[in-house]
């Protein structure tokens, strides 16, 4: 059913550009050398993965499905325990420089997880700025409203306030908590880009993003999917998305419905 910080990050990231070669092997470059496609068809897209993972992990069979549509395609790596911030700060210009290279003025992002919550805060950023703009965010189980934790039904979200003394080395963790000062932040002026259009995924058999909702939004400009919603079969869970075959499917659909009209429905019990 579909409802209606900055800062200056020296990253040693790996960033590939594939236009029409679904297994080109990613090269190491920096953001300056991020070139333009080739002849491809429709605006380009940028895809962010998640935690402790990559492009392949992540986004594999969308990156993909769109190369065979003839889309141009970057996928770039990045620090996934890093302040996300800095991250929001390196895909920002990341677009940027696709924008400027490619000789458009807008983009689609799509990530997966915390790369979700990426995509939306670098629309954000476009949207404030001159360079260009996003066209389209397409969220698979990202943690928008943050993070809840319950332990023994009591609710010890407020304890991400000691995360860092924990595990100092891992910001993202305490960034993505619901109610973080990051995530205050960055939704203090609103949590959509007027302009964009915004496609939340959910599963509600989620085990990290908790509860399955923060994954929603309430905006005119928003349309969130439930992956169960028509197919209560699929139970798919929260890493088991990025290969499961009607998520996959909803994220193409959301991007170009008429390539892409088919949904599938298949039962998926891996719930991890």
């Amino acid at each position: 059913m579909r409802t209606t910080a900055t800062g200056v990050a020296v990253l040693a990231a790996v960033s590939v550009v594939w236009a029409g070669a679904a297994h080109a092997a990613p090269s190491p470059t920096a953001i300056a050398d991020i070139a333009a496609c080739a002849a491809h068809r429709d605006v380009p897209v940028l895809l962010v993965h998640g935690t402790n993972a990559d492009v392949e992990q992540s986004l594999g069979p969308v990156r993909d499905a769109l190369l065979a549509d003839g889309r141009c395609v970057y996928g770039m790596e990045y620090d996934s325990m890093q302040p996300v911030s800095v991250s929001v700060d390196y895909f920002t210009r990341a677009a940027e420089r696709i924008l400027a290279v490619n000789g458009v003025d807008s983009l689609d992002l799509v990530g997966k997880s915390q790369g979700g919550l990426i995509a939306r805060a670098v629309s954000l950023k476009l949207a404030a700025g001159a360079a260009g703009s996003a066209r389209q965010v397409v969220s698979i189980f990202g943690p928008q409203h943050g993070v809840r934790t319950v332990v023994a039904g009591v609710d010890t979200t407020g304890s991400a306030a000691v995360l860092p003394l924990v595990i100092p080395d891992r910001p993202a963790l305490t960034d993505m908590m619901a109610g973080s000062p990051f995530l205050q932040e960055l939704d203090k002026d609103g949590m959509t880009a007027d302009g964009v259009r915004y496609t939340m995924i959910a599963t509600r058999e989620d085990q990290i993003v908790t509860p399955y909702t923060s994954a929603f939004i309430n905006a005119p400009n928003v349309t969130n999917i439930l992956v169960q919603d028509g197919c209560p079969e699929d139970r798919t869970g929260h890493i088991a998305g990025s290969t499961d075959p009607r998520t996959v499917d909803l994220a193409l659909n959301a991007l170009d419905p008429q390539q892409h009209p088919r949904i599938r429905c298949v039962s998926n019990n891996d719930r991890k």
